[in-house]
């Protein structure tokens, strides 16, 4: 079991040395694009292809209400070891499912597509289950066209992660030119036990991002809720259902509205209490400028 402090906010400790960067950032443009996503293959693989007819390595996606011939996902779980500060659980099979609302990230594991997906799904028989996708063992139903965010000059790329012992995305600069209509964006990385609203703030204020539209998943440590909720589980898988930045006082200032499973199997959204939401292991996200 992590040791978790009781100190506000709450802390998490991994099993390696504390990387000194705690926010990763890299500059980039975006583009909308809609994707047609093939049957026939895993949905990795259908994403991949529907942004390579477009011309692009990757990008956002958030699903909707997408049928699935097949679906297999774990939840956040308590590590069987010291070897990491969380796992993940045994593995869920759902049926003719449906992807109700899911955030997707499209990047590049060991030169080849791969994807990171949190969401919230229901099975034929009407239950409904929360967490990480496994992308190799999901199928679309049918053939679907979807909206989506393209990146032009970043990619989310895995690398090995000695704080957390695990292999994460990190946005890395891609050379490529925008191909139409663009947003100026930022792709980023927040690390443990840094607040995710701050995070952003700060993100934004380096980038003279004033305003923002803010995407993505991760995980806490626990959740406060604007609401007055408080969770303590110490790992959780969430998405973002709505984020925004929006200029007080001319610095930026995050409304990050989330929907969270914990390992303790509860489903749980709101937004968050600014600076007292650490993440757990890392939180990828899209930050597009809104003019």
């Amino acid at each position: 079991m992590p040791a978790v402090s009781n100190a506000l906010p709450r802390q998490i400790v991994h099993p390696g040395p504390v990387t000194p960067d705690r926010m990763r950032a890299v500059a980039c443009e975006v583009q909308p694009v809609r994707l047609r996503l093939q049957t026939g293959c895993d949905i990795n693989t259908a994403i991949a292809r529907g942004f390579a007819e477009h011309g692009f390595e990757g990008g956002y996606v958030r699903l909707k209400n997408v049928a699935m011939r097949k679906l297999h996902y774990v939840m956040p779980a308590a590590a069987p070891d010291d070897s990491h500060a969380a796992w993940y659980s045994e593995t869920h099979v759902m049926q003719n499912a449906v992807i109700l609302d899911a955030g997707l990230h499209a990047g590049e594991r060991d030169g080849k597509p791969f994807l990171h997906c949190h969401g919230t799904w229901r099975d034929g028989e009407g239950r409904i289950g929360m967490g990480h996708l496994l992308p190799f063992e999901a199928e679309l139903l049918e053939e679907t066209t979807i909206d989506a965010i393209a990146l032009v000059g970043a990619l989310l790329v895995t690398r090995p992660d000695a704080e957390t012992n695990f292999p994460l995305f990190n946005p890395e600069a891609r050379s490529a030119k925008s191909k139409g209509e663009f947003q100026r964006a930022v792709l980023a990385t927040v690390r443990p036990n840094t607040d995710l609203c701050y995070a952003v703030e700060e993100i934004c204020r380096t980038h003279s991002l004033r305003r923002a539209r803010v995407e993505g998943i991760g995980s806490l440590v626990g959740a406060d809720y604007d609401d007055g909720t408080t969770l303590t589980a110490h790992a959780s898988e969430l998405y973002i259902q709505e984020g925004r930045i929006v200029e007080e006082a001319g610095q930026p200032y995050a409304a990050i509205d989330i929907a969270m499973i914990d390992l303790t199997g509860r489903h749980s959204h709101g937004l968050l209490k600014r600076g007292l939401n650490p993440v757990c292991v890392t939180a990828e996200l899209l930050i597009v400028e809104q003019t």
